[in-house]
């Protein structure tokens, strides 16, 4: 990383969890302007529960969330979603009784009644999504898994984030829709924006992203450039789902002996 001053958003610390029980322990993460950064761990780690702190989605016990310098531990979603903060949920999250038009123009909201401005950004974001282009009066629940997610993370851009949260974009997807999915989050850091992704697909989403931070249980355990990460023997073995070469050879052998 160049800095802490180089980062959009920040946690610093963050002690956060469920009722009375501890779920992220001192966590800290900078998440900086136009970088894809993934957050990887095993089940329960604690990588939903510490990105839903920085977008004020749970309390932040001790520690604090800094957007752009500015410390925001104690602001509501609404007001860090105004300060240029975007989450994306888990499960594609999209209204499947409304059209793929209205599910965009919910995600407006913010941008009151500038109808000039809200159809300039649904123009520019079938740009991105040249899919939904053409399924405006489509209900949003007849759409395909992936399509649904391309919806979910469009209507997010609605708002003009500065930094897009997302939660398990790849959850159920064909492998297909999931390096499509990846492709336009790198295309959309290329903008200008601050992608941040909680990923259980951790080697393919660390092979799209420019950073990453290893999560073990409920602590940062390993951090920097993605490749790094990707090479790093400790990570790919505990975290990426490697197979260790002894195992692999004994394995190997017992088929060759059958």
């Amino acid at each position: 990383m160049t800095g802490s001053q180089a980062a959009l958003l920040e946690l610093r610390g963050v002690t956060t969890g469920y009722g009375d029980v501890p779920v992220v322990r001192s966590a800290s993460m900078a998440f900086e302007k136009r970088l894809v950064t993934s957050v990887i761990g095993s089940n329960g780690a604690g990588k939903s529960t510490a990105i839903k702190a920085a977008a004020g989605l749970l309390r932040v016990w001790s520690g604090q969330v800094l957007v752009s310098g500015a410390d925001v531990t104690r602001e509501a979603p609404h007001l860090r979603l105004s300060r240029g903060v975007a989450f994306v949920p888990q499960g594609r999250i999209v209204l499947p009784e409304m059209t793929v038009r209205e599910n965009l123009e919910l995600g407006a909201h913010i941008l009151g009644g500038d109808r000039q401005r809200i159809e300039e950004t649904i123009e520019r974001l079938v740009r991105l999504f040249p899919v939904l282009g053409g399924r405006m009066r489509q209900l949003a629940g007849t759409m395909s898994g992936g399509e649904q997610q391309m919806l979910a993370i469009a209507r997010s851009l609605m708002t003009g984030p500065s930094i897009l949260i997302l939660d398990e974009p790849s959850l159920g997807l064909s492998p297909k829709y999931v390096d499509i999915v990846f492709e336009k989050l790198r295309e959309l850091s290329g903008t200008g924006l601050t992608v941040v992704m909680v990923e259980q697909k951790a080697s393919r989403a660390l092979s799209f992203s420019d950073r990453g931070y290893v999560m073990h249980t409920g602590q940062v355990v390993y951090s920097g450039e993605a490749e790094a990460l990707l090479a790093n023997d400790n990570v790919r073995r505990l975290f990426l789902g490697e197979v260790p070469e002894e195992i692999r050879l004994m394995v190997e052998g017992e088929v060759a002996d059958a």
